[in-house]
């Protein structure tokens, strides 16, 4: 079965073997796999963005069946997507990351290609209203919801300029926020305080960077980035993790909920609660609706 597996032929064949009409590429998961590693059969399980998307897939195309998989890697997902154009494969979804895309123009045009209504799944999912519904469930007791809602305003208001900057370093192939890791080098992390932003490290890394207030502001609203749709998506969902912690520990006395399982209560909530009529429903409707026509 292992031949199976390792030609474009055998990717076409894969949901055969699963009983599917398609198998989704995702981005998510701990390890990132090339292509080949791809083609051989590679993936990530169980992953946030497998729980996020195909809440999308179920609504939208309910009389379908999909195998989900996370690769980790858009760089991977971008390969694959040449192969689905050219045609050597087919009956494969892709979903990814929207990032800075959209508005630089670079989104791959196909009817089998999705991208996030945000930077990432984790921007469409966080707020302060997912924050406050989530600590409802897990307290039981009425939240606090000026406190949440103070801190986070102050949040969009002090990581906007990093946000900005981000966008245009984008556009010249570069980044502002660390994407390996060390992304949360903004923002103060003491959980017996509420999380904040490191406005002096922001002002740093911006002198480091050689980058000029005016010219990042300027384009920021030329492009109309916006801080939470356009934050680099691990730092703003690592954000919402470090209140949720912080409001448990300091009013409930409560400690070590992993972030994982705060990332999926995040996710059922937004859909219970926020995706209907919004207009990240709008989007994901137009999107959908686009990927029935003509779809391989």
């Amino acid at each position: 079965m292992s031949t199976f597996k390792r030609t474009k032929n055998g990717i076409n064949n894969l949901r055969l073997f699963y009983n599917v009409n398609y198998i989704v590429y995702l981005e998510g998961g701990s390890t990132s796999y090339n292509k080949t590693e791809v083609y051989k059969n590679s993936f990530n399980g169980d992953t946030e963005d497998i729980s996020f998307w195909s809440k999308l897939f179920e609504k939208y195309k309910a009389n379908q069946k999909f195998k989900f998989r996370s690769v980790g890697s858009k760089v991977t997902l971008k390969e694959i997507a040449k192969d689905l154009i050219d045609g050597s494969v087919k009956h494969v979804y892709l979903a990814m990351d929207n990032e800075f895309d959209e508005v630089l123009n670079k989104r791959i045009v196909h009817p089998n290609i999705f991208y996030t209504y945000g930077y990432s799944y984790e921007n469409d999912v966080w707020n302060d209203t997912t924050i406050i519904d989530i600590i409802n469930d897990l307290t039981a007791v009425k939240v606090d919801e000026k406190y949440i809602n103070n801190g986070f305003r102050k949040f969009k208001y002090n990581i906007k300029l990093g946000v900005f900057a981000d966008g245009y370093l984008f556009s010249k192939n570069k980044s502002f926020f660390h994407r390996k890791k060390g992304h949360l080098f903004c923002i103060d992390c003491n959980v017996n305080a509420f999380p904040s932003v490191k406005i002096n490290e922001i002002n740093n890394l911006l002198i480091t960077k050689s980058l000029n207030h005016n010219t990042v502001r300027n384009f920021a609203y030329r492009k109309k980035l916006n801080p939470i749709k356009h934050c680099f998506g691990h730092l703003l969902a690592d954000f919402c993790c470090q209140i949720v912690s912080h409001y448990l520990k300091v009013k409930h006395g409560f400690t070590n909920l992993k972030k994982e399982i705060i990332y999926r209560l995040a996710i059922n909530k937004f859909f219970q609660n926020q995706y209907n009529n919004s207009d990240i429903e709008a989007y994901y409707k137009s999107q959908f609706s686009i990927s029935g026509r003509n779809v391989v």
